[in-house]
């Protein structure tokens, strides 16, 4: 598993209000982000590129991927992979809170075989369950704690020097999306983060390579698409929803990203 210093991205903070979520992705794209779950990857076959915490990885076929809630990390592949993706909040994991607050891993990609036969059959139980909706919701929980027994006994761990403190910048992505419908200002967040406006625009520009109001239109507009793909609500209602001031700003800033209007951005999606 080759690994290099990795470039930097435009991070942000993933607000995901399921508990569990078990999917197959076939193009794993995705950028720079954090979020507050347990994420568990498993790449079945082709080969991708992960980045964690600032290291980049190449993920071959057999290879697994453990990140722990806050850690920055990103997706990037060409062609076609068959990865399984487990993304659990920490409530659902049990025990397992403490021991993740206490140890981490000596390297968050692993290859399958490093499992025991246990973990192995459970990992390919895992999969399956990844392309059937009907799995029940205490058989999906099951089958991640045993497996994440079997990571923990099989894969170095060290203890952490201290208790993981988030970092002023993750801090700052983790408020200004728990408040991001809301009126909110760079005078507003720096108050909040005990910073400086300076500071904090320095933070945007400098570590995640963006401005303030870039970033929270963007977050926003990311929150406009899932309610124009996931509910029957009006272009009028999303807009208020998500955050923006007015319907004029939304049309305008969603014109900007997607080259079509609102309308016909659910049209196609829904298509």
């Amino acid at each position: 598993m080759e690994r290099t210093e990795s470039c930097q991205e435009t991070s942000f903070y993933e607000t995901r209000k399921e508990i569990y979520d078990c999917h197959v992705w076939h193009h794993p794209n995705f950028p720079l982000h954090m979020h507050k779950h347990l994420e568990f990857a498993y790449n079945a076959g082709g080969q991708m590129q992960m980045t964690v915490g600032g290291r980049e990885y190449c993920m071959e076929a057999g290879d697994c991927m453990l990140i722990f809630p806050y850690q920055l990390h990103s997706f990037s592949s060409e062609g076609e992979i068959d990865l399984s993706l487990i993304i659990a909040d920490m409530d659902y994991v049990g025990e397992f809170k403490e021991e993740l607050s206490r140890y981490e891993l000596e390297t968050p990609c692993f290859p399958k075989s490093s499992l025991s036969r246990y973990g192995q059959r459970i990992l390919e139980l895992v999969r399956t369950s990844a392309y059937d909706s009907q799995v029940p919701y205490q058989l999906d929980k099951g089958l991640l704690l045993v497996l994440l027994t079997d990571i923990f006994h099989h894969i170095p761990m060290s203890p952490r020097n201290a208790p993981a403190d988030l970092s002023i910048s993750q801090k700052l992505l983790q408020y200004v999306n728990e408040h991001i419908v809301e009126e909110l200002t760079a005078a507003k967040a720096a108050k909040a983060m005990g910073i400086s406006p300076y500071y904090l625009s320095r933070i945007f520009s400098e570590e995640l390579k963006t401005s303030f109001p870039a970033y929270v239109a963007g977050q926003r507009l990311n929150l406009a698409c899932n309610m124009l793909r996931n509910t029957q609500m009006s272009v009028t209602e999303i807009t208020y929803e998500a955050g923006f001031p007015n319907m004029r700003t939304f049309h305008r800033c969603f014109r900007r990203q997607f080259g079509c209007t609102p309308t016909e951005w659910r049209s196609s999606s829904h298509s």
